[in-house]
């Protein structure tokens, strides 16, 4: 086990730095120059050290309350990754967690289905040897996986195991072959004589204390036959013996790979979203699993708010479609459709091959499209409530999750669409008319036919919606091209989709609200039924004055504190982390600031 472990990152530096790995450029003297103007992230001391250490070399996980700033780090992490020369993946569990990160599922990075889980072991470390995902897998340096919690304990034990298998082959081969003659060793004796994911860096970020693994040991990781669940959920076994494997082992901190890995753990304290320092804290007590006092439950029911035209953040997708439909409907102004316009760019011979980037849905969208955050289809009316879905113009506060109302339709024309724009007149420019950034000739061109799709159909709109944001900002909102990068080297294929980036702001699952920051919101968490939804929920809003819990109280106590994440944490950080929250809640039992802020109200 090395020196550093476990790291709480509030300001102070370590007192030596871990040594880097062989084969790991020195980071950048100054990471604040590094990073080019345009694209330079605001980053706190803590986050400067975190990047620093993981530009080491070393396996980091790091994490963090709901806007400490992780998927900034994340970004200004790969930035200069990639400067010092780094084939870098970025993966998450899902698609649509991918995509918010720019990157692939932990799925297709593997080439895997949901299937292959169906697979034993061995046949599935083969699957790994296929052309196109043995190079990726060989040529990466450094693989960092966000939305660590939702990934679960044996999916990222396959991972491990695949990818020693193919990144460390002449090493397998002869540990497979070392026993008695006529004998070889099973894969997961073998696996324990190579380094974790084959010796490559490794980077996990995520919070634990958000949602969880779905469907956790399905299949057998060694047969890849269904397993059978007790009738409480509390253990699964394999019909061929394996296991039993636990429910509460399905974090993927209970992984084998896991403890392989030799994380460093780092856990980020200063909150970016909210500055409210009372709310905060029963943020923490939520994501911790501390039960609120009974006047923290009446602060959250009932306290002075401003939610007017908010968001109602709901557990379950029939009630968001419900609420979001039945809003719509009653408006009575014009309908306006908009289609997404979807491409990919193959710039290598072996993605021309590949169908999944090809074949198209009955409306001609790209199914590799389908978990675009960017809707195939978006319609539009005045006084609908919208929520937006990118970082428009950070400045001006508009970014993803900005809510507002459509009140009114520009006429399109060309003269004021978003276009390239270079040189030191470029900050000058209005932010939702420049171009900067990657692929941006590619962007331009595609907003520009976007337009002309639009003016060629007469089923769809040739106007583009103005919204009156809740925070008095009132802007023409143009279409967004979204591109990903497809592929190991460059020259990278390039899959896109183009479409106004606006969503019916009535009602949004707490599943798609993760990683939103919303000015004002109602919460009902009457049918909450997961762990670390509700505290994915409140999270979502920058203050209490913005928020407003709808239902019965008895949501707010199906809280995070999963006892597992809970033993996690303690272990890595101490009982610091417990610690300050237990005295805030004994400071309020004493008549403290909750009180205070009740009576200001």
């Amino acid at each position: 086990m090395n020196e550093f472990t476990s790291i709480d990152l509030t300001g102070e530096s370590p007192e030596s730095t871990p040594a880097s790995t062989p084969g790991f450029e020195e980071p950048p003297s100054s990471i604040a120059n590094a990073i080019p103007s345009s694209d330079r992230p605001v980053l706190c001391k803590e986050q400067q050290d975190l990047i620093e250490l993981i530009l080491t070399g070393r396996n980091v996980f790091f994490t963090g309350s709901a806007g400490c700033g992780k998927s900034t780090v994340l970004k200004a992490a790969v930035n200069l990754l990639y400067m010092m020369g780094k084939r870098v993946h970025v993966v998450a569990p899902t698609g649509r967690a991918a995509l918010q990160v720019g990157g692939m599922s932990t799925w297709s990075y593997m080439g895997w289905t949901p299937d292959y889980h169906k697979l034993d072991i061995e046949t599935l470390l083969h699957k790994g040897f296929r052309k196109h995902i043995k190079k990726r897998l060989k040529d990466t340096h450094v693989l960092i996986i966000d939305e660590i919690s939702m990934v679960e304990n044996h999916h990222l034990e396959r991972m491990n195991i695949c990818m020693k298998a193919v990144i460390a082959w002449n090493d397998w081969l002869k540990e497979r072959d070392s026993g008695p003659p006529g004998t070889r060793r099973d894969a997961f004796a073998i696996s324990k004589t190579i380094p974790a994911f084959g010796g490559i860096q490794v980077i996990v970020t995520g919070d634990f204390c958000q949602l969880p693994p779905v469907k956790p040991f399905e299949f057998c990781m060694h047969c890849g036959q269904e397993m059978i669940v007790d009738d409480d959920g509390a253990e699964f076994n394999c019909p061929d013996s394996h296991g039993p494997f636990l429910e509460t082992h399905k974090w993927a901190f209970r992984s084998t790979a896991w403890e392989e890995a030799d994380f460093v753990h780092v856990n980020l304290q200063e909150i970016h979203r909210q500055k409210d320092e009372y709310f905060i804290r029963m943020l923490q007590k939520c994501r911790l699993g501390i039960p609120f006092l009974p006047q923290e439950t009446e602060t959250l029911m009932n306290h002075p708010c401003d939610v007017q035209k908010a968001t109602k953040l709901l557990c379950t997708r029939n009630e968001v479609a419900m609420v979001n439909r039945e809003n719509f409907n009653r408006l009575k102004t014009p309908k306006l459709e908009y289609h997404a316009l979807d491409g990919f760019i193959a710039r290598q011979e072996v993605h021309t091959q590949l169908p999944q980037y090809h074949d198209r849905l009955s409306d001609g969208t790209l199914v590799a499209c389908r978990d675009q955050r960017l809707e195939p289809h978006v319609t539009l009316r005045g006084g609908m409530l919208v929520i937006l879905q990118i970082n428009l113009d950070i400045k001006g506060g508009l970014v993803n999750g900005s809510q507002g109302i459509i009140c009114g339709f520009e006429r399109f024309s060309s003269v004021n669409l978003p276009k390239v724009h270079r040189g030191k007149d470029t900050e000058y420019i209005p932010s939702d008319q420049r171009i900067i950034g990657d692929h941006a000739k590619l962007r331009e061109k595609q907003i520009q036919q976007f337009m002309e799709q639009q003016q060629g159909d007469p089923r769809l709109a040739k106007a583009w919606p103005r919204v009156l944001f809740h925070n008095g900002v009132k802007r023409v909102i143009y279409p967004s091209c979204v591109v990903n990068s497809v592929g190991d080297k460059e020259p990278y294929s390039l899959l896109h989709r183009t479409q106004i980036p606006l969503l019916p702001g009535w009602a949004m699952s707490v599943h798609r609200s993760q990683g939103m920051t919303l000015d004002r919101v109602i919460v009902d968490l009457s049918h909450a039924f997961e762990e670390g939804q509700v505290y994915v929920a409140l999270s979502r809003a920058t203050s209490l004055h913005g928020l407003k819990v709808m239902g019965s109280s008895s949501g707010l106590f199906v809280t995070g504190g999963n006892p597992e994440v809970q033993s996690f944490l303690l272990a890595k950080f101490g009982d610091r982390l417990f610690q300050s929250v237990r005295e805030f809640s004994g400071h309020l039992t004493n008549g403290g600031d909750g009180e205070k802020y009740w009576a200001q109200g």
